[in-house]
């Protein structure tokens, strides 16, 4: 199931972001890389600044995050993860199709060059 995060997932939508970052120490520049990779006061900036995350759940877990965020005249898809024990399932993608549908303006996706 697919929804809108709320403030009681903060913690574990920073569990996932971190847990998922993991995954591409090495990918991302080391002069960009840090331990936590968000820490949960940059967690709570990106919120406030309008990043509205959405969460994949299954059996009452939420397993996945991404985040979307209307600037000027497009949307940004921002912090796409997925739990590193879940990933290669399509979750990812099923949780860009919901955003993509949320959305009539352009899409921007930004991720590092490596990391496709």
């Amino acid at each position: 199931m697919i929804r809108q995060c709320n403030d009681d997932d903060l913690e574990t939508i920073y569990e996932i972001i971190n847990d998922a970052a993991l995954a591409y120490k090495g990918i991302i520049p080391a002069d960009r890389w840090k331990d936590p990779y968000m820490s949960r006061e940059e967690l709570s900036h990106e919120i406030d600044e309008g990043v509205v995350f959405w969460g994949y759940e299954e059996g009452g877990k939420l397993i996945g995050v991404m985040g979307i965020q209307n600037v000027q005249d497009v949307t940004l898809i921002r912090h796409a993860y997925v739990r590193t024990s879940e990933r290669n399932k399509g979750i990812g993608s099923r949780l860009l199709s919901h955003l993509h549908r949320m959305t009539d303006r352009p899409i921007l996706i930004g991720t590092w060059a490596d990391a496709v």
